[in-house]
């Protein structure tokens, strides 16, 4: 017992760099204004849900009226600029976890899985260091004992990632007809025109509504979840889960209404971001306007700070090549894989990795680290 109670001791005292989780953060807060903002525009337009029916799991005296709810809808739009700027972000995203949860037991109408998720993500990131860094007020990115912090909800929130993959998967699994491809199907035939609005050609829409497509891609989607959810938690298939469940979700995004689900499920999966401060240099050769451009490029673009950038004095290595980058493992990635491990590293370039991957494994020393 002494040891069991030790080992919990010691997993809610352990501390690691909370860099990467500034920008889980900022997003989940910028997620955050955009739903309190929805609200607020859905009461100027419809007006109060209790002046209407509803259905409270809080006892009626406990839901608010028309004013505190205004005033409270105020207090989310203002704790939200909290939480993407990072000034006190840990206390607003409790204070707007709570708020929200708060209007969700109010109204049961009100509820939505993303909506419930999106609360709890923010109700677990504020038991988290990921006020550390990405703060336009604050200003610790660069002191490694300053963004360390506790990191016990991380884990609790990778946890609760991965149980809602295993319950999607799991419950399309146990369907026959989702198995089968027949709720897919219809759904498509259903929501089709937003996958045509967003861009889909209508051939393409209809050919993945066709019962043989429909049922390949029911299998395709339950087999994706469920490999995500065992994926996350596997360091050597980390990364190729996270990349499935990228497209995974965007896919649904281009096909269907699902609010803001897309972006906060691809946001939380920064809760599984290795935290290597700039564990990887990038050396570039200053004389070459491409390496200027390419280094700058990396800058701007590392969110997760997994590059230190450096222009180099070219030596017998180097020379020849515009950019050389160097694993954490000490690998040397150029050319081709250079490209595939600066998408790897990068958020806005991650959709495209795995085809680049794919390309440097042709080359003479394949990718540079199968870390994540």
């Amino acid at each position: 017992m002494k040891d069991l109670v030790a080992a919990i001791g010691s997993w809610l005292r352990s501390s690691r760099d909370g860099y990467a989780l500034g920008l889980v953060r900022a997003i989940v807060g910028a997620l955050l204004f955009w739903h309190a903002l929805g609200a607020a525009r859905d009461l100027a337009v419809f007006g109060y849900f209790g002046d209407a029916f509803h259905m409270p799991i809080l006892p009626e005296a406990l839901v608010p009226s028309r004013t505190l709810y205004a005033v409270s809808l105020g207090a989310r739009l203002l704790l939200a600029v909290l939480i993407v700027v990072g000034h006190r972000a840990r206390g607003a995203l409790l204070a707007s976890a709570a708020l929200g949860l708060w209007v969700l037991l109010a109204n049961r109408l009100e509820f939505h899985h993303n909506r419930y998720a999106l609360f709890l993500y923010a109700l677990l990131l504020a038991f988290t260091p990921c006020d550390r860094s990405l703060s336009l007020l604050e200003g610790a990115d660069e002191v490694t004992e300053e963004r360390a912090g506790p990191f016990w909800a991380v884990l609790v929130a990778q946890v609760q990632v991965a149980l809602v993959y295993v319950a999607s998967g799991g419950s399309k699994l146990l369907d026959a007809d989702w198995r089968d491809g027949l709720v897919l199907a219809d759904r498509i035939h259903r929501y089709g025109h937003v996958a045509v609005h967003h861009g889909v050609p209508a051939r393409v829409v209809e050919a993945l509504g066709r019962a043989d497509v429909s049922s390949a891609l029911a299998k395709l989607a339950i087999m994706t979840e469920l490999f995500v959810a065992v994926g996350l938690f596997a360091r050597r298939a980390r990364v190729y889960a996270l990349w499935g469940g990228v497209w995974f979700h965007l896919v649904i995004q281009l096909t269907s209404e699902v609010e803001v689900f897309t972006w906060l499920a691809i946001a939380v999966y920064g809760f599984f971001v290795t935290p290597d401060f700039r564990a990887r240099r990038f050396f570039f050769d200053p004389t070459r306007a491409k390496s200027r451009a390419w280094a700058r490029a990396v800058r701007a673009l590392d969110w997760l700070a997994r590059f230190e950038v450096k222009p180099w004095a070219p030596d017998d290595i180097k020379q020849g090549h515009s950019v050389v980058i160097v694993g954490r493992d000490g690998t040397r990635a150029t050319g081709i894989r250079a490209v595939a491990m600066t998408a790897r590293c990068l958020p806005v370039l991650f959709p495209i990795w795995a085809p680049l991957a794919l390309a440097a494994s042709f080359t003479r020393g394949g990718e540079a680290s199968s870390g994540s």
